[in-house]
């Protein structure tokens, strides 16, 4: 014990405790948060030297005493061998351990290995493991939660006489792990307070379904998903026909019933990327994601029709029938971009339809029908009279600072000169257009690649490729127009929608492998937009993945999102693909993603989308210079991120890879002299949690030297979780002074 008294060890166990306190998970189920609190309070207690293995034991079901947490040299022992049974009768029942449970009180067996308890002959093995052990002396004492003897806590040691202090000490401590559970499990209790409260905020109490509050959020991400995505939303206000007759009849209390049951009927009816949600009395809402056009729409709407008005059979035994009205309203065709807008027309159609019951077809009307007749709509008008504007869109190589590709861009032009973005065109393009439009994208870029090349700025260029598209016709235009141009194939990238489903038929991948074989690129766009990104991946053809830009362009606010992109570099450098990152639209994120070694950069902070005599210009007159590294405190985060995780690899696959003293020497490491150079109000701060940080992992260098496999990570996880929060707090700070001044 290096000359020091128990007491003296004691107190600076209980100050270790008090200055370090213990983490624990409060997301973890309890058996397993409360397994590792109590791992955490023993390996205090092992580091302390005073003890040869300590124990926590509680009684099962069973009765048996089992171990719940033990440390020490006979840890895996005890927790794979020990049992202590202690029914009156059984030989067991006197063991020091059982006997604390039982009385109720702290016993200390000075000379543990002549004890009677261990004379009893089915304990010859245990007691010759203890003599070995050289274990003396065995303490017992109860640890009482809720007024009751919850479980035992055990001590041993190897001197010949226990301190007098040791008793006392060892019952604070019990009360201490009393004490810590109780924290614990009420953290838990309020989290979990938290998250009904959350959820209760965004549910209907009665059918379960989503509220008005949870709607207005799904209706913003949808609307969001239909422009990106180029497809239809169809926002459908459902009420119930006479549904005030059934109330009346048969009282309040069933008509809640018929709610319940046609809110799950119409939950499983729904695809899986609908939605519905409660609105209040017998109306429902309900969100059409994903609709390709209006015979995708009609599908789903029948189904609904079909489904409402089966019989109903109550809890009284009684079976009723209701139908059902919905007014629809698609987006983006209606010309509106506010929800509350959506909802009020699609309140108008279901007033519509429900006046009109008796001679109606359908239990739904569509707001505006009329103008949806079918005849070529104003983008279709547009399109067939060459309209049609390509600009385009630099993609830096943030290696080389040069600009080394361009992604070509549709517009149209109007009679007045005003430019139509696609949200505004695509939606109103069907079938045959998005051939049309593609093949003329495609040639008008290849005619303006191939005048790039005559002034010296030999690019690629990426076009997107409908999916829609693809057919035998569009592999026989790709071969005419690539036949007309001296562009090579190789420098052409076609640009696949991730979120179409179609891309998983045989008959499309085989067209893929056609365009493949003719010697074009192909891409992934807006990959991690949906969640079968990752198995569709490794069967497509693919060149190049991009990376959905929703996750880049919100860097600023969300920084931990930079893991989501060094996941994705992973998976494109295993694949051997390329990947081009989208959504750079500011200083700060071209510097983090710079750091993060994303090589391909597309965005606004290099340029935005520009017709083509723009791009010339751009192209000599723009020059981005080498700039040492990170620039921003998001830049520093995307460093230490990339750096742990490097370091992090090699130190597991081997530890002796890595020198400890350099290691631990924070001031040899790069993010130093960056936190300095960067200037910012918290360095100091900085600097401190940086330096922590780098004790922490050479520590666990060290211990991976020691223990292979036994070594936890936990010390190092939270010290790369205080600098990585102290960085994010202070990106903020400054950003929000930065906005004030300005």
């Amino acid at each position: 014990m290096d000359n020091q008294s128990p007491l003296k060890i004691w107190l600076d166990i209980f100050s270790s405790m008090s200055k370090a306190p213990l983490t624990v998970s409060i997301n973890l189920p309890w058996n397993q948060a409360q397994k590792v609190l109590l791992d955490q309070i023993l390996a205090s207690l092992d580091q302390s030297g005073l003890f040869h293995t300590c124990a926590i034991a509680r009684a099962d079901v069973d009765h048996l005493l089992r171990p719940l947490a033990v440390s020490g040299p006979l840890q895996q022992i005890v927790l794979q061998n020990v049992a202590i049974l202690f029914p009156p009768d059984h030989p067991h029942a006197r063991s020091i351990t059982t006997r604390a449970q039982i009385e109720n009180r702290t016993l200390l067996v000075a000379d543990y290995a002549h004890s009677e308890y261990l004379q009893h002959p089915n304990q010859a093995e245990w007691r010759q493991m203890i003599e070995t052990a050289g274990i003396q002396w065995l303490l017992a004492t109860p640890i009482h939660r809720h007024a009751s003897v919850w479980g035992v806590f055990i001590l041993s040691g190897l001197q010949h006489e226990p301190p007098e202090l040791m008793i006392e000490s060892a019952e604070k401590m019990a009360v201490f792990m009393a004490d810590a559970m109780e924290h614990l499990e009420t953290r838990r209790n309020e989290q979990q307070y938290r998250e009904t409260l959350k959820s209760l905020a965004h549910t209907d109490a009665l059918t379960d379904l989503p509220n008005r509050r949870a709607l207005e959020t799904q209706m913003e991400q949808a609307m969001l998903r239909a422009i990106r995505h180029n497809r239809l939303l169809a926002v459908c206000m459902l009420d119930l026909d006479d549904f005030k007759l059934i109330n009346d009849t048969y009282g309040h209390e069933i008509g809640d019933e018929v709610l319940v049951i046609l809110g799950r009927r119409l939950s499983n009816v729904l695809r899986q990327s609908d939605f519905i949600a409660r609105y209040g009395g017998d109306e429902f809402v309900l969100l059409l994601e994903d609709l390709a056009d209006h015979a995708d729409l009609t599908r789903v709407l029948r189904k609904i029709e079909k489904i409402i008005p089966a019989p109903i059979l109550l809890s009284n035994g009684e079976s009723v029938q209701i139908g059902t009205s919905m007014g629809v309203t698609l987006y983006p065709f209606a010309d509106a971009d506010q929800a509350d807008q959506l909802l009020r027309w699609s309140d108008q159609a279901l007033y519509a339809i429900k006046a009109h019951k008796a001679e109606r077809k359908n239990c739904w009307a569509l707001f505006g029908e009329e103008i949806l007749a079918d005849r070529r709509n104003p983008a279709q008008i547009l399109l067939d009279q060459g309209a049609l504007a390509v600009w385009y869109q630099p993609i830096l190589d943030s290696r080389t600072g040069k600009i080394v590709g361009i992604e070509a861009l549709a517009r149209l032009r109007d009679k007045d000169g005003v430019v139509w973005p696609p949200a505004r065109f695509l939606p109103e393009l069907h079938g045959e257009d998005f051939s049309e439009l593609n093949k003329l994208v495609l040639t008008q870029a290849l005619k303006d690649l191939s005048m790039l090349d005559a002034q010296g700025w030999p690019l690629w260029v990426s076009v997107n490729l409908n999916p829609r598209s693809l057919s035998g016709y569009c592999i026989s235009y790709l071969r005419e127009i690539l036949g007309e141009s001296t562009v090579d194939a190789s420098r052409i990238t076609l640009e696949i929608l991730e979120g179409e489903d179609f891309l998983e038929h045989q008959t499309v991948l085989d067209l893929l492998l056609e365009i493949k074989a003719l010697g074009f690129r192909l891409a992934l766009d807006d990959v991690g937009s949906a969640y079968s990104s990752l198995l569709r991946m490794k069967d497509l053809p693919i060149d190049e993945i991009k990376l959905d830009q929703g996750f880049v362009r919100t860097l600023e606010q969300r920084p931990q999102d930079l893991h989501f992109l060094g996941a994705i570099q992973d998976l494109a450098t295993g694949m051997k693909v390329d990947l081009v990152v989208e959504g750079v639209e500011t200083e700060d994120i071209l510097d983090a993603v710079t750091v993060m070694g994303s090589t391909l950069l597309q965005g606004y902070a290099i340029a935005k989308p520009m017709p083509f005599a723009e791009l010339q210009a751009f192209l000599k007159n723009t020059i981005f210079p080498h700039r040492h590294r990170p620039l921003s405190l998001l830049g520093l985060y995307a460093a230490r991120l990339a750096q742990h995780e490097a370091l992090k690899k090699t130190i597991s696959r081997s530890p002796c890879a890595v020198n400890y003293l350099t290691l631990a020497d924070a001031a040899a490491c790069p993010l130093h002299k960056d936190i300095q150079r960067l200037g910012c109000d918290n360095s100091d701060k900085l600097d401190h949690l940086h330096r922590e940080y780098h004790r922490a992992i050479a520590v666990m260098d060290a211990l991976l030297l020691a223990t292979p496999s036994g070594a936890d990570w936990s010390a190092v996880d939270q010290a790369v979780e205080d600098f990585e929060q102290a960085i994010v707090e202070t990106y903020f700070e400054e950003k929000s002074k930065k906005r004030q001044i300005s």
